[in-house]
């Protein structure tokens, strides 16, 4: 850092600080934006049914408005219920009927699967029923896991800034493939000499 002065008309000394910092810089930092998506996302392409706790906030999310209700009896018995009023309601073979579980404990952590969510005996279990669209090929697991990170606001975005044009040079998401975390890392520090993206709260 150099530092440079200047005598003022108004007899103050103007004192300027020049700092070197590097050209780009790769950073980190939570995409409420994407997060929104993810969840608009899920409404939008898949239908919904949702319990009416209110505790949890899910209704006023994620249900698509069905006019369904459980039996109650089991999970099971539940999902094969709400399976014959997808095909009835939207036709046979388009939505296929899966429980929406969640554990609860400070964050929230969905499932969805072909039972109930048992990974907590106080903390979890079913919240809802989701038909999943069989035209988007969704795999349940990664569609539960990107669900839990837009809910909690954990999507983030990987980025390289340029300092001097002051832009985003490239970026990527959290929710890629690790693979293509990596290959985006690699490809930015043989690029631009980034080695390391520390996170910044927005």
């Amino acid at each position: 850092m150099s530092v440079s002065k200047s005598l003022l008309e108004n007899g103050n000394v103007q004192v300027t600080e020049v700092t070197e910092i590097p050209r780009y810089q790769g950073f980190e930092e939570y995409d409420d934006a994407t997060c929104e998506c993810v969840r608009e996302d899920f409404v939008e392409q898949n239908k919904v049914w949702i319990t009416d706790r209110e505790r949890e906030g899910f209704k006023g999310v994620f249900d698509t408005g069905e006019d369904w209700e459980p039996e109650g009896k089991s999970v099971e018995d539940d999902i094969e219920s709400f399976q014959k009023y997808l095909d009835e309601e939207y036709g046979k073979g388009k939505y296929e009927a899966f429980a929406l579980g969640a554990y609860i404990h400070s964050n929230v952590s969905f499932s969805i699967t072909k039972g109930p969510d048992n990974r907590c005996r106080w903390d979890s279990g079913t919240v809802g029923f989701v038909g999943l669209n069989k035209e988007c090929n969704y795999n349940p697991d990664v569609l539960a896991s990107q669900l839990s990170d837009g809910w909690n606001g954990w999507i983030e975005r990987i980025y390289v800034w340029d300092n001097y044009e002051e832009d985003v040079v490239d970026e990527v998401s959290s929710l890629d493939t690790t693979e293509e975390i990596r290959a985006f890392k690699d490809r930015m520090k043989e690029q631009y000499g980034v080695t390391e993206f520390k996170h910044r709260d927005c």
